[in-house]
């Protein structure tokens, strides 16, 4: 009896301990996994810490946009001096390209070019008006001063295309006015020759044909210019090479044409 006793008090010991200890072990789980709140200062040490952090980052933006702004003004700089040498790149070009034609026509005036021609259509030029139909015409003409003596005739301007699908040409009759006459020119080096071509509705112009006649010349000289081809070559031209910058005075050019 006093055997059995003692061990059902140790059993009883035994389950007591085990309640407890299971207790003990939930209470420590339940401290460690509840997050123990920070205290006031160590708050403020991380408030501290956070607040030199932005200053920093606010310091590092601020030298940044500075960077970029810089930048900004240095490509502003290289991108107008780039548009400016453009710019004079452009202007050297076109006025050697003017200094060059200038070249080329004195040199067909002295014959140091090999060709010792003599009446000639030296540049043929339609330039596009306001009015989709009608052109204006400019023609050079010079010849050689080896043989400069006063040359005098006329131009005869047709046009060749089609109208209603036919092959068709227009003569200086029905280009000008009807009251305006054919141009001519008298000169000893050289001329220009200005008027205006009116085309009829529904007329599609496919050539320029310039005769050149002349009294006492055995056969007239005639230049034959593809309009589309010649109208683009004119507009693409700068002025200062068209007109040759030839100082149109009559002391340089004896006569300088101009028919309205």
């Amino acid at each position: 009896m006093r055997k059995l006793l003692s061990n059902t008090g140790f059993l009883g010991a035994l389950a007591v301990t085990v309640v407890v200890g299971a207790i003990l072990i939930f209470l420590t789980w339940q401290l460690a996994s509840t997050p123990v709140p920070p205290s006031v200062g160590d708050l403020r040490d991380d408030l501290e810490f956070l607040s030199g952090e932005l200053a920093t980052m606010k310091e590092r933006l601020e030298r940044l946009r500075a960077r970029q702004a810089v930048l900004e003004r240095e490509a502003d700089v290289l991108r107008q001096a780039n548009r400016l040498l453009r710019e004079e790149e452009t202007a050297r070009q076109a006025e050697f390209d003017a200094l060059q034609s200038e070249l080329d026509f004195y040199r067909r005036l002295a014959g140091t070019g090999g060709a010792q021609t003599g009446l000639e259509v030296y540049r043929a030029e339609l330039l596009a008006t306001g009015s989709d139909r009608v052109f204006q015409f400019v023609l050079t003409l010079t010849q050689n001063i080896r043989r400069a003596s006063i040359i005098s005739g006329r131009a005869r301007i047709d046009v060749e295309g089609t109208l209603d699908d036919r092959p068709v040409t227009l003569y200086w009759a029905q280009l000008s006015d009807g009251a305006t006459a054919e141009p001519a020119f008298r000169f000893k080096y050289f001329q220009q020759l200005e008027g205006y071509l009116a085309l009829p509705e529904g007329f599609m112009p496919n050539r320029l044909v310039v005769t050149l006649e002349t009294k006492g010349q055995r056969s007239p000289v005639q230049r034959s210019y593809g309009w589309a081809t010649l109208l683009r070559e004119s507009s693409e031209e700068p002025k200062a090479t068209r007109r040759l910058r030839l100082g149109e005075s009559s002391e340089a050019s004896g006569t300088r044409g101009g028919v309205r």
